[in-house]
């Protein structure tokens, strides 16, 4: 297994209510009445492992989108603020990294990262 920072809360969807909505027009995330900041787990296999996580901050989609294989294997992963993509990874079965692709200029990247503090 091999969870993408792994030292991060992560949430099942069942946990969460919606909140309003913020100004990337996705609703915010609620969990135990404040503003989740982690990863919502959406998507489960069948032995229980996270197949499909997004990241939160302060109840905004903002962080990286994980793909996972069956075993946890972390195969995708995707940049995001709101719906904007900004940068994507992809790996192989060993987790080495086999594609990576900027979907932004780099200008507008920096921008978000240090806005967003992102990692």
């Amino acid at each position: 297994m091999s969870l993408k920072q792994p030292h991060k809360n992560r949430i099942d969807q069942s946990q969460i209510q919606y909140g309003e909505w913020d100004d990337d027009g996705c609703r915010k995330v609620i969990y135990r009445q404040k503003l989740f900041t982690g990863y919502l787990v959406l998507d489960k296999n069948s032995n229980g492992y996270v197949e499909f996580e997004m990241e939160y901050k302060n109840g905004s989609h903002l962080g990286w989108d994980n793909e996972y294989d069956e075993n946890e294997q972390l195969v995708r992963t995707t940049l995001t603020v709101g719906e904007t993509s900004l940068v994507f990874y992809e790996y192989d079965s060993d987790g080495n990294q086999i594609v990576e692709g900027k979907l932004t200029d780099d200008g507008y990247f920096q921008k978000m990262v240090k806005r967003y503090n992102l990692d």
